[in-house]
């Protein structure tokens, strides 16, 4: 194998893949990057068993052929090398040689035919969906899933079809966020895509505008554009009821500003403690209360103006989960809907979309 290639390219292609990778596997393969050069282009694919990426650039290919190299170390190479093309051949053994003007590195690689195969597609079963709306999905979801190994299923994102409509809803069990949207996409099954791979998803949509192809099969999804094919094994598992946790009515309503908000959640934020984030939270007619005590520190009081007439209402609630749930709402309004004090808080944009997202109190 000889090719040579710019060495923005091969960058940009190695910043995409070497997240991808596997760095704690008992398979040392896991931690390569396959390079494949053949046709006037240079394919990269990264894996790690449950998500996989592969990323093609145009390349002078001098000598067509393939080789897996450590990702990480590969990168750090090219990230230092001198602009302009750089020229990688490998020889007998397994090993690269990377040149750009007077630098010249060798690294030890692997045989490419103990990579893991690469799962296939039928290319008729793919739909085409907008990038930015997928992206959206993403956004206003994602951050409610469990970071929690030991809850594989709450480390996905579920995906289902509801009226027509793509369901999109994450939970920890101590937050939830549900958006309904068009998507252009049928669901024949429930879907649970892990965290991993939507936060992968998420990088490669943010630079991309337009239409991607989305497919489908029995245990993975695929995402494809002329750049990028990925593909993210479904998480197999039973999704917990989320319907039971949504309250079906609020008869009390508050609209605030949520930038307002935002900066009295977060200064008051200040003085709760690594082992306890929770802030009390006492709504009167026209004010909301929020104030924080540590133990070691002092304690924080601050207030804001709200549209509220009902009695008062006392909470205790987790404010990073609080700040998160504000955040994705991309409305300068928001709704609080409550019910009681031990029922989650519901936050919704106003004027109103087809998206919410709720907290669960914490014990008093």
């Amino acid at each position: 194998m000889h090719f040579s290639i710019e060495k923005e390219n091969l960058l940009d292609g190695l910043s995409k893949t070497v997240p991808v990778t596997e760095k704690r596997s008992p398979l040392p393969i896991l931690s390569h990057i396959l390079m494949d050069a053949a046709d006037s282009k240079l394919v990269l694919t990264a894996t790690d068993l449950e998500v996989g990426l592969k990323m093609n650039y145009d390349a002078e290919i001098s000598d067509p052929g393939s080789l897996t190299v450590p990702g990480k170390k590969l990168y750090e190479i090219v990230r230092e090398l001198p602009q302009g093309r750089l020229s990688i051949q490998a020889s007998e053994r397994n090993r690269i040689t990377i040149s750009s003007a007077h630098s010249v590195f060798e690294l030890a690689g692997m045989d490419a035919l103990d990579y893991p195969a690469w799962p296939t597609l039928d290319s008729s079963a793919t739909s085409t969906v907008q990038a930015e709306k997928l992206l959206y999905l993403i956004d206003k979801t994602m951050f409610a899933s469990s970071n929690d190994d030991s809850r594989f299923n709450l480390n996905g994102v579920l995906f289902e079809e509801i009226d027509g409509k793509v369901r999109v809803v994450a939970t920890d069990g101590h937050r939830l966020a549900l958006i309904n949207e068009e998507l252009g996409v049928s669901l024949e099954t429930k879907m649970l895509i892990p965290k991993k791979g939507l936060l992968e998803l998420k990088r490669l949509l943010e630079s991309l505008k337009g239409e991607i192809s989305i497919g489908f099969e029995q245990k993975n999804v695929f995402i494809m554009t002329d750049r990028f094919v990925m593909t993210v094994r479904l998480i197999d598992g039973d999704y917990p009821d989320y319907r039971k946790v949504i309250p079906e009515s609020s008869d009390k309503v508050l609209k605030v500003n949520r930038a307002q908000l935002l900066q009295t959640l977060r200064r008051v934020a200040i003085l709760t403690s690594d082992r306890n984030k929770g802030v009390t939270v006492r709504i009167t007619p026209g004010t909301m209360e929020i104030s924080a005590v540590h133990p070691d520190l002092g304690t924080a009081r601050d207030e804001i103006d709200v549209e509220y007439g009902g009695d008062e209402f006392l909470i205790i609630i987790n404010v990073s989960y609080l700040i998160e749930g504000l955040s994705s709402v991309d409305t300068d309004e928001i709704l609080f809907e409550l019910t009681q004090e031990a029922k989650p808080i519901v936050i919704r944009p106003e004027p109103a979309k087809d998206y919410f997202n709720l907290v669960m109190p914490m014990r008093k």
